[in-house]
């Protein structure tokens, strides 16, 4: 089938990255205090572009393969809802509530659509328009943040900032770099940079791509992002090195290594070890601990606890708000993996985590080949380490991403490139890299799914 018409078109991706970087402008905090998460609402005129092309065009191309996408991306989702749904009818909640608490996690729906309509309209070109559209909104809250506060105070602040790593008197004193921490936005340059390094070797100006989204990591500050980048990194050039057998072994024994640590992470935040070892050695940690220790007094370890459903843990805070009761100023649990479990319950806990990264990878595996499976789980990897201690998992920005890169990884087209010098011309490493390529290509196992 011939290649969609909007690929390649300035009106489309034009008005895709406007719709990108106009929803974004709302992580801008004078916009977000003022309406909250409404300017996200932007983002969906992807679906809308998506829907008159068809209209327009009636075609369905990709069609069979995106649709299988969406299956399994809202598998997810709808699990959480199902699951929550069941404990508020033990728990006999209001008709009120439950609906409440459904349409909580129901955008996430949305946010999957917008990613397979993008995909739908420029395939592998998706993400980096993406990255364009929020990269443009990014600079321009810089920019206005250093208008209000003067350019030689903000360049001399943020210095401070990145030379301090985020001391917390630093960014307390500057209003600056309050203005220009966008957390979602700098946690999403981490999934960028390791993007544009590893995954998109077809793309020219990769490398500037990727040093512009490091400096608007550098730039938002968030600590654990640093550690979750370096892990990351680490697991993908691992990765790099082995064969196509290789990383299938490894990730599958990731996958269960991840469950298998998740459940002792819980385990470990409910008898206050984590908390104590961070002290013990001098980590900040704002507070969390003692929001761990509150929230350990509503659930428990073992088998029979069912959890108390979606948003327990974000309303429960909000309710202590301006009381005595109150054990900190914020109202968000910042562990994404503890409130998943008092939400989800022991066995939802241990379906969603299943399904998550040992369901996805073998999806991956199997119907997209190694190399998307490698780039979903390096991803991956770097959202789970900021899990631990943020807020990040369904963060507007990082779940659009961390679904909408493995779907461009599958998109691209795969361009071997010939052999232009004589083997024995070779040096040693280069001899040895082609050699691999060429038993790469041999044990490269054929996805089920194919691009049109």
């Amino acid at each position: 089938m011939e290649e969609l018409p909007t690929k390649n078109s300035k009106i489309f991706i034009g008005l895709y990255i406007f719709f990108i970087f106009g929803a974004a402008m709302g992580d801008w905090k004078v916009v977000n205090q003022a309406l909250g998460a409404l300017p996200k609402v932007i983002s969906a005129g992807a679906l809308g572009l998506a829907f008159l092309y068809i209209l327009w065009s009636g075609n369905f191309k990709n069609f069979k393969v995106l649709s299988r996408f969406s299956i399994m991306f809202s598998s997810i989702i709808i699990g959480i809802i199902l699951c929550s749904v069941m404990i508020w009818i033990l728990d006999l909640q209001s008709l009120g509530y439950i609906i409440k608490g459904v349409s909580k996690i129901s955008y996430q729906l949305l946010n999957i659509a917008i990613v397979i309509s993008a995909v739908y309209l420029f395939e592998e070109q998706a993400a980096k328009y993406t990255f364009f559209g929020i990269t443009s909104a990014n600079f321009v809250i810089i920019l206005l943040g250093a208008a209000t506060n003067g350019i030689g105070g903000a360049v001399k602040d943020m210095i401070a900032n990145i030379t301090s790593f985020g001391a917390n008197e630093v960014i307390v004193n500057s209003k600056f770099i309050r203005a220009i921490e966008i957390h979602d936005i700098t946690f999403v340059m981490g999934v960028f940079f390791l993007y544009f390094v590893f995954f998109c070797p077809g793309e020219k100006y990769r490398y500037v791509y990727a040093a512009v989204a490091m400096f608007l990591f550098f730039a938002g500050l968030k600590r654990i992002a640093f550690l979750s980048l370096l892990v990351a990194v680490l697991f993908a050039l691992f990765c790099l090195l082995l064969g196509p057998k290789g990383q299938v072994r490894t990730l599958v024994i990731t996958s269960i290594v991840i469950v298998i640590f998740c459940y002792f992470y819980i385990v470990i935040i409910q008898k206050g070890i984590f908390s104590r070892f961070l002290l013990d050695h001098d980590i900040e940690l704002n507070g969390r601990e003692r929001i761990y220790d509150f929230i350990s007094n509503y659930y428990e370890v073992k088998p029979s606890y069912r959890g108390k459903g979606y948003e327990f843990c974000v309303q429960l805070l909000k309710t202590m708000r301006g009381t005595r009761d109150q054990v900190v100023a914020i109202n968000a649990v910042h562990n994404d993996i503890l409130k998943m479990y008092v939400e989800m319950g022991f066995w939802g806990f241990f379906l969603w985590i299943m399904g998550y990264y040992v369901y996805q990878t073998e999806w991956f595996i199997t119907r997209c080949g190694e190399k998307v499976a490698v780039c979903f789980m390096a991803i991956n990897i770097y959202m789970l380490v900021t899990y631990m201690t943020d807020n990040t998992m369904f963060y507007y920005w990082s779940s659009m991403i961390i679904r909408m890169i493995p779907m461009c990884v599958f998109f691209m087209p795969v361009k071997e490139q010939p052999q232009q010098v004589p083997l024995y011309r070779l040096s040693g490493f280069r001899l040895w890299l082609h050699q691999k390529r060429e038993r790469d290509k041999l044990n490269r196992r054929k996805p089920r799914m194919k691009v049109e």
